[in-house]
């Protein structure tokens, strides 16, 4: 359902001719510029084999730690923030035995439904300036199509990001090949 959310927002965004975020993709893809890097060292392109090998090893060296019922990564981002770190639990999706896709979850690790300050609104305002601070990069605010939620995304060459507030705790980024992506529409 959420891929249908996100394929059914970014058609309506090759729609319009004037979104900022909508000329950056075309100018990113016309550029043939390749941004295969994620985060921790994963990139887009790796095997399934290569994935679990490469988290293997950043769980010995206690970078990282199995999610809740060994069905994601979990990284503890640390700041210096009301809500203590932020935990970032992420999972990639392969085709043909490659990443093309990462989506990730982010909460404060000190979240209480009754502080605010721990709230995915604050939340989404840290992760946008942490992950412009990884890709150097601008987030776009875009209107949800259908429950006019907002969504933040940029692009960089054949990467892009996308972040949605998914509860009161949590926001979901997913990193996307998106010439990976547009080639699996087309089969």
């Amino acid at each position: 359902m959420n891929r249908l959310y996100f394929f059914g927002l970014i058609l309506l965004l090759i729609g319009c001719n004037n979104n900022p975020y909508i000329n950056l993709e075309r100018s990113e893809i016309v550029s043939g510029l390749r941004y295969d890097s994620l985060f921790l060292g994963l990139k887009f392109g790796m095997s399934s084999k290569d994935f679990y090998s490469y988290c293997w090893d950043l769980n010995k060296k206690k970078i990282v730690t199995n999610g809740p019922s060994n069905r994601s990564v979990r990284y503890q981002i640390p700041t210096e923030s009301v809500g203590q770190n932020i935990e970032m639990l992420f999972y990639p999706v392969f085709n043909n035995d490659t990443v093309y896709e990462v989506n990730a979850t982010f909460s404060y690790t000190a979240w209480a439904p009754w502080n605010k300050e721990t709230s995915a609104e604050y939340l989404m305002d840290e992760i946008i300036e942490l992950l412009s601070k990884w890709y150097v990069t601008e987030f776009y605010e875009i209107k949800g199509p259908k429950n006019k939620g907002k969504l933040y995304a940029t692009i960089n060459g054949n990467r892009r990001i996308a972040l949605t507030k998914v509860t009161e705790r949590e926001v979901r980024a997913r990193f996307t090949d998106i010439l990976t992506e547009k080639n699996l529409k087309n089969e």
